[in-house]
């Protein structure tokens, strides 16, 4: 009877035993629980990387002072010429335009050909574009435009005229300045510049009044019209091409000079022979006007 009692109590202690464990076992797992809430979160989000629209920010930076460190350039060209009788129509294309510099040598300002005519540039008393563009800064001491075909319109139709040279060079002196703007101007003097031969041909010689100005107000419309502000000249040339194609301010076909063409190459004759013919309505030969 006395042994029964002593059973029981260490029945109890075993399970006490029994259930030592599993407390430990879900205390470890509460700690746990606890200790990963309030620990450190290693997750993507908390290395934050830098939002698209900022990338674009530095690139921005960079280009500016790239851009800054050129200077504007405004190429145009006009028509001073007086009456032309008869004729009508002159159109010119200007296929490029170069300057030079001795730092740089040639550099191409345009490349695009374009199409202007000269008589409607002086009824309307306007300066057309030839080229907008950016240069590098420094000084620049020649410009040449390159010129492909020019054509005649008068009373008895449309005829082509022969140029000297397609290349118009010329001395003119200009600087660039980085954000500043740069023009230079060719007037063209079409009543000096054409000329007619006894059997009816043009010939187109330029006459030319070249302007470079610096640090000017430009405004180019829409239409390819040029305002230019008139003020800080820095040259203003006239200059002429020869039968020869060589370009000065003393190379010119003069009006006396009779002219002709023979093998594709012009020269000039008697000046008595010139009061002999005319053509197209037109007395004689030499300059029309």
């Amino acid at each position: 009877m006395q042994d029964t009692p002593m059973v029981k109590d260490d029945t109890k202690h075993r399970g006490r035993r029994a259930l030592k464990p599993i407390a430990l076992a879900l205390f470890a797992i509460v700690l746990l629980v606890a200790l990963s809430a309030c620990g450190p979160q290693y997750r993507v989000e908390s290395q934050p990387t830098a939002p698209p629209e900022s990338t674009s920010e530095p690139a921005d930076d960079r280009a500016a002072p790239e851009s800054d460190a050129y200077g504007r350039v405004v190429f145009a060209i006009s028509d001073a010429a007086a009456d032309m009788q008869t004729v009508t129509s002159i159109t010119l294309v200007v296929n490029a335009v170069r300057v030079h510099s001795t730092a740089e040598g040639w550099v191409t300002a345009s490349s695009t050909p374009q199409t202007y005519d000269l008589l409607q540039l002086k009824a309307t008393g306007s300066q057309a574009l030839i080229a907008d563009t950016k240069l590098k800064p420094g000084s620049y001491d020649q410009i040449r435009l390159d010129m492909s075909s020019v054509t005649v319109t008068d009373s008895t139709g449309v005829h082509q005229a022969k140029l000297p040279s397609g290349e118009l060079k010329i001395t003119g002196k200009f600087d660039v300045v980085a954000n500043t703007t740069t023009t230079a101007t060719f007037d063209f003097i079409a009543d000096e510049s054409l000329h007619i031969t006894g059997n009816g041909e043009y010939i187109l010689a330029p006459v030319v009044q070249l302007e470079t100005r610096e640090h000017v107000e430009v405004v180019v419309h829409p239409d390819r019209k040029v305002e230019i502000a008139q003020e800080n000249v820095r040259t203003r040339v006239k200059v002429g091409m020869d039968i020869n194609g060589n370009v000065g301010v003393d190379s010119k076909i003069s009006k006396n000079q009779a002219i002709f063409i023979e093998g594709g190459k012009l020269k000039l004759g008697d000046s008595s022979i010139s009061a002999q013919g005319s053509a197209k309505g037109n007395a004689g030969l030499g300059v029309i006007g």
